[in-house]
Parts: structure tokens; sequence; C-alpha cells
């Protein structure tokens, strides 16, 4: 009697299952290693727990160290004039301190109007028309 042909399918498939066989038995093997790996890293952490502290002093020291912070500006060009954000916001702040000295300002909206050649703001989400500088 003649042997049936196998095909590349059922090939493919006794490889998978001979390589699936061979991990069973790496993982099997692997077992008792992992569990003495782990009592060597039991004493290597209680060893490195003294160097450890000492590194995170020296962390905190580097820490304290502040970054520098970049410079930002907005500057808006119109009728020939040029104008900082800034000191507009800055204006605006001062007009609206004078004029209600009792309140704090916790937020500042500031509308730059180049039509109006002026700018609007709202403080505390209070708007008004007097809230209005010349620019």
């Amino acid at each position: 009697m003649a042997r049936p042909k196998r095909t590349m399918t059922a090939a493919a498939k006794a490889v998978e299952v001979k390589e699936e066989v061979k991990e069973v038995v790496r993982e099997a093997a692997k077992a008792p290693a992992a569990k003495a790996e782990a009592k060597a890293a039991d004493q290597a952490q209680a060893k490195t727990a003294d160097k450890a502290d000492a590194k995170a002093n020296v962390k905190a020291e580097v820490k304290a160290a502040p970054k520098a912070e970049s410079e930002k500006t907005v500057v808006v060009e119109f009728g020939g004039k040029q104008i900082k954000a800034k000191d507009v916001l800055a204006q605006a702040e001062k007009a609206y301190a004078e004029s209600h000295p009792e309140t704090e300002i916790k937020t500042v909206e500031l509308y730059i109007s180049p039509e109006q050649n002026a700018a609007y703001y709202v403080v505390n989400g209070e708007a008004s028309d007097d809230f209005k500088i010349e620019l």
C-alpha cells in the first residue's frame, strides 16, 4: 500500500506541535531555576537597600536645581504700532485694581481690537463697557 503524500499544511502543523512540545519542556526546566533566581534576587535586594537610600538622597539634591524658564512674548502689530500683550494686560489689571480696590483679581481675559484701537478686558467673569484700554 502506498503511503499518502503529506501536504505542506500538515507538515507545518507537525512542526508547530514539535515547537510547542519543546517550549513546554523548556518551561518545565525553568521552574526550579526561577525559584533559585527569586531567592538570589531577594538576597541582592536586601544588600542594596542601603545603596538605594543613598541614591534617593542624591536624587533629592539634584532635583533641587531649577530649570531656566524661556521668555515668551506676544506682539500685536497694526497701524504702524507694535504693542506687547503683556503690557496691555498689566494696564488692564492696574486699571481694574484702581477702580475696584477691594476686589481680588482671580482671572483676566484680554481682547485686543486693532480696528477700534482698543483692548477690552473681563475680570473674574465680570465685563463692562468701562473695562477698556486705549492703545
